[in-house]
């Protein structure tokens, strides 16, 4: 049985920079100065965070939360989670696929969302495997605060015994959150290029990516040819339909009928990504994040990540062509 050999996957490590908290987790029960649980304080997301102190009541078995100050930012660091990082890389088409039905699923496959983002639709399960792979990104500067807030426009009306009223700061109006200054992420990510290179049409396997007639699918490998050809128009890309793609290694040469795209569609394919990770940038909760460096591994041995574990092993441009997994039989 032959090996599959060649390019298995792009790597890569990202550096980010910002400011501020751009993804919040909400409020968080928590110990006040009192010594009451108070659910006003509004946390970030933090890695490995938990709000209970581990001390138990013995008579009611009531668990004691952590006080605002018990946060160590180094212990539990920022970061900003890997669903945050996917809506905004692919904030152009975001909406989309809440109208995405079997009828048109052609403008789905033959664009970023069906070939990098991934999407299900449930009436009909089809589906693509996204082949992007994206970790948090983690702060590694902890410059976190305690910060308390007022809102002054709430007050609570207050009825003396001789009919006068007064009024007085409502319980709610101070509230306080835990705040960042300067923020630097680490984050790591990953295109297989197994899951990029196949497109399935087949439900054999349950993974189609859209239900074709008989004669349909010349033309909708056509149609992500002359996709991935308007991403970089002076190459040649080419997506190759088949009625029996079958995955090298297999037992059994059961296919798939389905479109397998040639090393040029998945390099444009690749850079593509890679642009959009380089020009990433959110803006929002009063803060932001903007991607500084992105280094990259066109990996192909058998370890996944190298890039983070044995960067001096990375080959920043690839050395071989890209790895094909499937083959027309």
């Amino acid at each position: 049985m032959a090996k599959v050999t060649g390019v298995k996957s792009v790597d890569f490590k990202i550096t980010a920079y910002g400011y501020g908290v751009v993804n919040w987790n909400g409020p968080t029960s928590l110990t006040g100065n009192d010594g009451k649980t108070v659910d006003n304080h509004t946390l970030p997301k933090l890695r490995g965070f938990s709000n209970l102190s581990g001390k138990v009541k013995e008579e009611t078995g009531y668990k004691y939360r952590k006080e605002a100050s018990d946060i160590d930012f180094n212990e539990t660091p920022l970061y900003i989670s890997q669903n945050c990082i996917r809506h905004h890389l692919f904030r152009d088409q975001s909406f989309d696929l809440h109208y995405a039905k079997d009828k048109n699923l052609i403008d789905v496959v033959a664009s970023i969302t069906g070939l990098i983002r991934g999407y299900v639709v449930p009436s009909s399960q089809c589906k693509r495997t996204s082949p992007l792979l994206i970790t948090d990104f983690i702060d590694q500067l902890g410059n976190g605060n305690f910060e308390q807030l007022s809102n002054a426009s709430s007050s609570e009306e207050i009825t003396q015994a001789d009919g006068s009223k007064t009024y007085k700061r409502g319980e709610n109006s101070i509230f306080s959150k835990t705040t960042f200054g300067d923020t630097e992420y680490i984050a790591y990510g990953s295109i297989s290029i197994e899951q990029l290179q196949f497109i399935s049409l087949d439900k054999k396997f349950d993974r189609a990516s859209m239900i074709i007639k008989e004669g349909e699918g010349e033309k909708i490998a056509e149609r992500v040819q002359e996709f991935i050809k308007s991403l970089d128009p002076s190459k040649e890309p080419k997506a190759i339909f088949h009625k029996n793609y079958v995955r090298k290694g297999t037992i059994f040469n059961e296919g798939e009928v389905g479109i397998l795209l040639d090393n040029t569609a998945i390099n444009i394919l690749v850079k593509e990504t890679l642009s959009m990770l380089e020009e990433l940038v959110i803006k929002q909760a009063k803060g932001y994040m903007c991607v500084d460096t992105v280094e990259v591994d066109y990996n192909d041995s058998h370890k996944m990540m190298r890039i983070k574990r044995n960067p001096d092993q990375a080959n920043p441009e690839p050395q071989q062509d890209y790895a094909v997994y499937f083959e027309a039989q």
